[in-house]
């Protein structure tokens, strides 16, 4: 019903935020990651919607990406996992490092998210494992796994030393596909940033 909204944005926290969309305030419940990312208020903004109807209630909830979309609108069909848990999923972890840490059953990885304890992670893994593999490889056709793995350790090391994942981003679109050991293009990568 909701693909996405485009407005401006009035308020923000870590928990929701609120965008003006012609004369309404909407207010979208996001990953606490998302907030970070965001401009100030005032700016023009972009998020992908997933519209649920709770309690009767209708609820909208915002991502980053048609993808982060879809990953939590899997997650929810889930016994037991609903939007806010979906959403500190996401909000803790790169969609990236939640698909890889549901293929390799990495129970750790996933109980260290608030409202995931053991139990839960083992139910997660068990009703996603071969799910995630597929919905990641039909969406990310295009990206070399090694590629991908490869991205995956710079963005670590990069949120880290305190860069935002938009940030990182663009230095990821500026420095295209570069061939190099994985040091040389965090040399590259941080030169970019640096000069933000």
């Amino acid at each position: 019903m909701l693909s996405f909204l485009q407005g401006n944005l009035v308020e923000a926290c870590p928990q929701f935020l609120v965008i003006q969309v012609g004369g309404l305030g909407l207010k979208v419940n996001i990953p606490p990651s998302l907030y970070f990312d965001l401009p100030g208020p005032g700016a023009e903004i972009t998020v992908h919607t997933a519209f649920l109807l709770k309690d009767d209630e209708a609820v909208i909830y915002g991502f980053r990406s048609p993808l982060e979309r879809d990953f939590f609108k899997l997650l929810i069909k889930v016994s037991g996992i609903g939007p806010k848990v979906s959403l500190a999923l996401l909000g803790h972890l790169s969609l990236h490092h939640l698909v890889k840490a549901l293929e390799m059953e990495d129970i750790a990885s996933l109980s260290v998210v608030p409202g995931i304890g053991q139990k839960t992670a083992k139910r997660l893994i068990y009703e996603l494992k071969e799910k995630v593999t597929t919905f990641y490889k039909d969406n990310h056709s295009s990206v070399p796994a090694e590629e991908a793995d490869l991205w995956a350790t710079l963005e670590a090391a990069l949120l880290g030393l305190g860069y935002s994942q938009s940030e990182i981003a663009r230095a990821r679109k500026l420095l295209g596909k570069e061939k190099d050991s994985v040091e040389a293009i965090f040399k590259k990568a941080l030169h970019i940033l640096s000069r933000e």
